[in-house]
């Protein structure tokens, strides 16, 4: 029985025209204000960022300028003014992305717009709507690690949005011809309505094209997150997103042994993490050849431990770009391993020396002796350079690395023998 009705869902979501997709700015725009929406409250002429309310029927705002009741928000559309006991008008605002991720509370602090939108385009994400579900290839899976706030989940969720079918309108209801006789019990050959609309949301969601990992080793953080996404014009770009606690390394371990598969699956992967070089090894074999990895932290130090850890180890990653986010511009950063000329010279000095002054079997013994010693202790003296750009001024901001996945050595090799 729930297989028949969950066919009958699953039809209505295949038949359902591409034109029929809804325009979530548009429709904004239109509808009215309801219980449990989110407003943005700004005094008629003024063009500060104002107050950030959820609204609820039984509730009030209290400010200086007097008491404002939920109840006269209700119903009333963006743009729309309502006044405060004191008679001060209000005008209410549908709040941008950017506004909801400033105003919304906070557990710790999140990227701002500025910066999530720059790491998004740096990403360079492009998703096409499916035509169905029966689509085989597989889905584009991004990880971000540190999830915090849920500012850059969001725009994450935002930007791949287009590449999972919307819900159509057939799983929030039974249709009228198919509704049980008996209103007070609401079910369906056997089985509940929420329990059906509930299997048909885990079927929709192992069809999805379009996925965000995101994982926080904090629960409290995690939990808090979910909360600020799913509260986001009704949890438009939730369902896109699934939330993990853990260590990101362990993470991934659990999902290859869940896949039984060791083929890579993440498309992009950005850590947000103090000890990210620490995981670069692990994410390497789960990231998809050519994907990006993105590394944010607050010091440039931490992107160079991650330039030094990759060459060492000789991790497939090739470094694209380094560069420093601000709120007023960003610029460019020169972050490579070098050898210095100072060590270079003063070796070259050595040898020449040795030469005018030793016998040259004596020199040779001792260029191999010292030589034996260098090969003992690995020894290739490398510096990092850490170094602006020229380029623009920037004021605060933080780090972002970005690396792009390189096919192994191995790799390369069993395609020259294949």
């Amino acid at each position: 029985m729930r297989h028949h009705c969950l066919q009958h869902l699953r039809r209505a979501a295949l038949q359902r025209p591409a034109s029929a997709r809804h325009f979530t700015t548009g429709s904004c725009l239109r509808r009215d204000f309801q219980e449990g929406d989110y407003v943005l409250l700004r005094e008629k002429r003024d063009t500060h960022d104002g107050t950030l309310i959820k609204l609820k029927s039984s509730k009030t705002t209290v400010n200086h300028r007097g008491i404002i009741e939920h109840a006269d928000i209700l119903g009333k559309k963006p743009r729309q003014l309502v006044q405060s006991s004191k008679g001060i008008s209000y005008r209410i605002h549908e709040p941008t992305l950017a506004e909801y991720v400033r105003l919304t509370p906070r557990l710790v602090t999140p990227i701002y717009p500025a910066d999530t939108n720059l790491i998004v385009s740096l990403l360079d994400l492009h998703v096409d709507t499916p035509s169905n579900l029966l689509n085989t290839e597989p889905p584009l899976e991004i990880l971000e690690a540190g999830t915090g706030h849920g500012a850059l989940t969001l725009h994450l969720s935002r930007a791949i949005h287009a590449g999972n079918l919307p819900l159509p309108r057939a799983s929030t209801h039974v249709s009228s011809s198919q509704e049980p006789d008996d209103a007070e019990d609401a079910v369906y050959l056997g089985e509940s309505v929420s329990d059906l609309q509930e299997s048909f949301l885990e079927s929709w969601k192992t069809n999805r094209r379009a996925i965000v990992h995101t994982l926080d080793i904090s629960s409290k953080h995690s939990t808090h997150a979910k909360k600020i996404v799913a509260g986001f014009r009704n949890g438009i770009y939730a369902r896109n997103v699934d939330f993990h606690v853990g260590d990101v390394s362990a993470w991934i371990a659990e999902q290859r042994a869940a896949r039984k598969t060791e083929e890579p699956f993440l498309a992009h992967v950005f850590l947000d993490l103090p000890n990210a070089d620490h995981h670069l090894a692990n994410v390497a074999p789960a990231l998809h050849v050519n994907g990006r990895l993105a590394v944010f932290n607050p010091s440039i130090t931490q992107i160079a431990e991650c330039v030094h850890v990759i060459r060492e180890q000789k991790m497939p990653y090739l470094l694209d770009q380094v560069i420093e986010l601000g709120v007023g511009a960003i610029r460019e950063w020169d972050v490579r391993p070098v050898k210095p000329r100072a060590t270079l010279r003063k070796e070259e000095a050595s040898q020449s020396l040795s030469e005018e002054t030793i016998d040259p079997v004596e020199g040779q013994e001792m260029r191999d002796t010292e030589l034996a010693e260098d090969l003992a202790k690995n020894e290739e003296k490398w510096a990092m350079v850490c170094r602006p750009k020229a380029g623009q001024m920037v004021v605060g901001g933080g780090f972002l690395g970005i690396w792009r996945r390189m096919e192994t050595y191995a790799s390369k090799e069993t395609k020259l023998e294949e």
